[in-house]
């Protein structure tokens, strides 16, 4: 039988949780670690996979502060991979961050910012940094629709987020990305 954890213990592991994700966005960029990335390349971007996998069983367990060591691990292992970057950030935002799983609403925000450092970050460092800052436009686009309190001026501030992000992305030559500022700059006036 499975039981559910306690509220005192799942507040302190959101707080940990929350502390690990604070402290690693406080950490400078970085940069190779691999003595010779070249020679090992292909054998970085499998590791790099197998901690994603882990990533997502530790996930599963309910085991977050593993899960993000792990991410976080598997990001320094292979940092030009979009997908890693998009995963923790949508892992931070829309799992950790969803109105159900954490009902205190600064946590939320906290949250919701982590994820956005993580993108900003991984614009340092992926292979598309347009795409991930789409990737911000969309997750401020479902925050303006699920859970508008996240701003101070409601869902009319986190569209003029997104559609901020999106016209970034097309500036970059994102084509997609500019019917998206569109929308946003119109549900941003409504």
């Amino acid at each position: 039988m499975i039981r559910a954890p306690s509220p005192a213990r799942y507040a302190a592991w959101t707080l940990v949780a929350l502390l690990l994700v604070l402290s690693v966005l406080s950490r400078p960029p970085r940069r190779a670690r691999s003595p010779h990335p070249a020679l090992l390349g292909p054998f970085l971007e499998l590791a790099a996979e197998v901690q994603w996998i882990r990533f997502q069983r530790a996930r599963l367990r309910g085991e977050e502060v593993r899960a993000l060591e792990l991410a976080e691990s598997a990001l320094a292992l292979d940092s030009r991979s979009n997908a890693g970057w998009e995963t923790l950030a949508a892992h931070l935002a829309l799992d950790l961050g969803s109105p159900e799983r954490e009902p205190a609403l600064e946590r939320r925000r906290l949250l919701l910012q982590a994820a956005l450092e993580v993108l900003r970050r991984g614009s340092l460092e992926a292979a598309d940094p347009a795409a991930l800052e789409l990737q911000g436009g969309l997750l401020l686009v479902t925050k303006a629709e699920t859970d508008p309190e996240l701003r101070p001026g409601g869902a009319h501030a986190l569209f003029g987020e997104a559609a901020a992000a999106f016209e970034r992305a097309a500036s970059s030559g994102l084509e997609a990305a500019r019917d998206l500022a569109l929308y946003a700059r119109g549900r941003e006036r409504e």
